[in-house]
């Protein structure tokens, strides 16, 4: 018997429920839902000021030019520098762009200008409010990472000064970008300029070495001992051709004719001339060969000491110039696209939309109060 009771008092609703309530109740429903159609307007119409929107168009200014230049394709002697340069620098120059425009600092500067912190749509007793208001309400952010620009837009009640906003916010995103820029160009600078005196220091002290070898060991070594090694050969040769001749000798003549001690003789002259190349301890003899191993291998190291720091030098030299020049060089940083306008149509409040959902609202509100009112608090009572 609780089960069956339990489940009268349960309360379920169908379609022709809803309607009951409406027709029961549509002439306070519609009169309620007129009101506020009507108020709707009037609010959206009379009351809510305009909010206008200007734009501009900003593009990255990224390109080969200046350091990123030099390493990506001016010095491409020097191995590949594409990633040093700044692989994917245009996504990384609008990012910078839109931390600018989000910045404390542009931001705090563009509200005290234009004194917006007084407007009735701000009226914020602290700068931290007005600047995250700003940020929200008024200044609108678009990037387009395909054609590599980005969209700066400004809201306010007064097209001029909107117009007037977004200038200041490109004059701001200029100025701050071009900041950063020269203190980065500074700092390489400063850093190119160290170490450009480092590898000049670096370069005098291989070339100073490498004189004083060749002051002891000649100019060439290398030269020398390819000399002695060709005078070897020459000699060795002509030893060979000499036996040659002396064995034909041998068989004409007997062994005690003065012809086979000459010739004899002239060989051994040859094989001496042989030793002494090989062996001989006169440095100063640049026909000797003896311990030149180890001098050829000292001159080839100081030798390649000093290639390599004029190759560093080379390397250097170009991007420390082109770091001055950055650091002195004060042109506009951002290319504009599309300048700033003043805007001849309102960008919000969208009227129909405020209209339609302050009805709406109503109408919800209404119905739903008569419907609880008459299909479960009345029922709730008459069952009690």
């Amino acid at each position: 018997m609780e089960e069956t009771s339990e489940t009268k008092n349960k309360i379920s609703f169908s379609l022709a429920d809803f309607i009951r309530v409406f027709i029961r109740y549509r002439t306070r429903i519609l009169i309620s839902t007129f009101i506020a159609l009507v108020f709707g307007i009037i609010l959206a119409f009379f009351v809510m000021e305009p909010i206008f929107l200007s734009e501009t168009t900003v593009k990255s200014s990224t390109d080969a030019s200046g350091l990123a230049g030099l390493l990506g394709g001016g010095l491409s002697g020097l191995g590949d520098f594409e990633d040093l340069a700044g692989g994917g620098g245009a996504a990384k120059e609008l990012a910078l762009y839109e931390s600018i425009l989000l910045s404390r600092r542009c931001i705090e500067e563009t509200i005290v200008k234009f004194d917006l912190n007084s407007d009735d749509e701000m009226d914020k007793t602290y700068m931290d409010d007005a600047i995250r208001e700003f940020r929200e309400n008024i200044m609108s952010i678009e990037v387009d990472k395909t054609s590599n620009t980005i969209i700066i837009g400004a809201y306010h009640k007064n097209p001029v000064k909107a117009k007037e906003i977004v200038e200041f916010l490109v004059y701001q995103l200029n100025s701050i970008n071009t900041q950063l820029s020269i203190q980065d160009a500074k700092n390489n600078r400063e850093f190119l300029e160290e170490r450009y005196n480092l590898v000049r220091k670096d370069l005098k002290k291989a070339e100073d070495s490498l004189e004083s070898f060749q002051e002891i060991n000649g100019i060439a070594p290398d030269v020398t001992v390819q000399a002695a090694i060709k005078t070897q050969v020459e000699v060795e040769a002509q030893i060979a051709s000499e036996e040659v001749k002396l064995d034909l000798l041998r068989k004409i003549l007997s062994p005690d004719q003065a012809e086979i001690k000459a010739q004899e003789e002239k060989i051994a002259s040859l094989r001496s001339q042989v030793s002494d190349i090989k062996s001989s301890n006169d440095y100063s003899d640049i026909l000797s060969l003896k311990g030149k191993s180890q001098v050829i291998m000292d001159f080839l190291r100081l030798k390649r000491d000093v290639e390599i720091q004029n190759k560093i030098l080379s390397f250097v030299l170009p991007l420390y110039e082109q770091a001055k020049i950055e650091e002195n060089k004060n042109t506009p940083t951002v290319l504009i696209l599309d300048p700033p306008f003043v805007p001849e149509r309102k960008a919000k409040p969208k009227r129909s939309i405020v209209v339609l959902l302050i009805t709406g609202l109503v109408f919800i509100s209404i119905y739903g109060y008569l419907f609880v009112y008459s299909e479960i608090y009345l029922k709730a009572k008459q069952n009690v």
